[in-house]
């Protein structure tokens, strides 16, 4: 087994024009993987998060040298002569170093670079694909196998509202799911079609196609309502049937027009009390081929997750990214109170593989469902496709198919698909 020769890191640019941290081990093999991480910002108290370098003179204050200089200067010497299969040993030294519980000392941005690190050299110097590395790591830490028999089913980013982009809809994203009966090779080849489709519709109508953070479009549409319509309407004309060929998604991401228990949106002419905006999500539901509802509520609103979790068929994906937040007690709330049946699993929200795994496997014992997500400030690396089919879950959610930062991970999972499990 080869040991740890030397770690480097460095600043690069992320997909949001900031910095974020990327680094290289080399093995005394020889053997040398990179690896670089997404950013993080804490939108909540005590939620982990990256550390800055607050430097008005760089980058406005967003530089990373600080956790540039945590790994070259701290723990890379440290990590010297290691062996790089001791990821649980690593990571559980990393987050005592930090000792913090929103991981403020060291910040997530340094602790997700090292354990990725660790984790494709462990995979590197045995040759074996990182996903099933990954896989063989967490069936000997919980002694319970995954089986790994799929590539997660995509949810495409199609049309972009909410903060992610300068138009009149609150919603946040308006996604596409294909049906989970193809492969993800055909899944991949109907959304870009269908994106491309999109774009011809959008067009027509007169609407505008730029593009938000993600890659989705955001048309100058006037509704929620709207962006539904049209994205029925380009599943039309691509010859493909909504609710069998192709459903749709919505990430509410609620808390941005949220505010004292109200609900503010464009499809109203007031505000709408909770029982209200209850009703107008199941409307939407009952309206169009809705699969997936991602924070349909405020994220301290739990009476209304409850209440509309209970009322639903289990067939609907109810998914919570900021009523979670990869938050081990919020999750252990959220299955007892029957809240949502799925969540968000980002981990640079965390800090490390093993306490994404320590999620997982909660997660597993109480039969929820998971989504592997990326974030909007995104890097080329393709980390979280091997993680998503190491753990078996059941969507990802990268963004549009389009935007290298993008496609790098959508194209590593049809790489897995074609190349490894040997699915066409």
């Amino acid at each position: 087994m080869a040991l740890i020769k030397s770690i480097a890191a460095y600043e690069i640019i992320d997909s949001r024009g900031l910095p974020t941290v990327e680094a290289q081990l080399v093995l005394d093999s020889g053997v040398s993987v990179v690896t670089s991480v997404p950013g993080a910002q804490a939108h909540y108290p005590n939620e982990p998060a990256d550390i800055r370098d607050e430097d008005g003179n760089r980058f406005f204050g967003k530089g990373v040298l600080h956790s540039v200089s945590y790994i070259n200067d701290l723990i890379a010497p440290k990590l010297k002569g290691v062996n790089p299969a001791k990821l649980k040993e690593i990571d559980d030294w990393l987050v005592k170093a930090d000792g913090t519980k929103n991981k403020s000392r060291l910040g997530t941005n340094t602790l997700l670079t090292i354990s990725q690190l660790i984790a494709k050299a462990g995979a590197a110097d045995v040759q074996m694909p990182l996903f099933k590395y990954l896989n063989g790591l967490y069936k000997s830490i919980y002694k319970s196998e995954i089986p790994i028999d799929k590539v997660p089913t995509p949810i495409f980013n199609m049309i972009n509202g909410g903060k992610h982009a300068n138009t009149p809809m609150d919603f946040q994203e308006f996604q596409i799911i294909p049906s989970s009966s193809f492969t993800f090779g055909t899944a991949y080849q109907k959304a870009i079609e269908l994106y491309v489709e999109l774009k011809k519709v959008l067009e027509y109508r007169n609407a505008t196609t730029a593009v938000g953070e993600e890659g989705g479009f955001s048309p100058n549409l006037t509704t929620n309502v709207d962006a539904l319509e049209i994205l029925n309407e380009a599943i039309s004309q691509v010859k493909m049937k909504a609710g069998l060929d192709m459903f749709l998604g919505i990430d509410f991401a609620s808390s941005f027009f949220s505010k004292k228990g109200l609900y503010t949106i464009k499809d109203k002419p007031h505000p709408l009390k909770s029982d209200e905006y209850i009703n107008f999500v199941k409307f939407l539901l009952d309206n169009y081929s809705i699969l997936y509802i991602e924070d349909p509520f405020d994220a301290e609103d739990w009476p209304s997750w409850k209440k509309l979790s209970t009322s639903l068929s289990s067939t609907i994906y109810i998914v919570g990214d900021e009523l979670i937040r990869m938050n081990k007690d919020r999750l252990t709330y959220a299955i007892r109170e029957g809240t949502c049946t799925s969540f968000l699993l980002k981990p640079n929200q965390i800090g490390t593989i093993s306490e994404v795994f320590d999620i997982v496997n909660l997660a597993r014992t109480n039969s929820i469902s998971y989504v592997v997500a990326g974030r909007s400030s995104e890097t080329n690396d393709d980390f979280v496709s091997d993680l998503s089919v190491a753990i078996q879950a059941e969507f990802v959610k990268f963004g549009a198919p389009v935007r290298g930062e993008r496609v790098a991970k959508y194209n590593r999972l049809w790489r897995i698909e074609r190349d490894e499990l040997k699915i066409q």
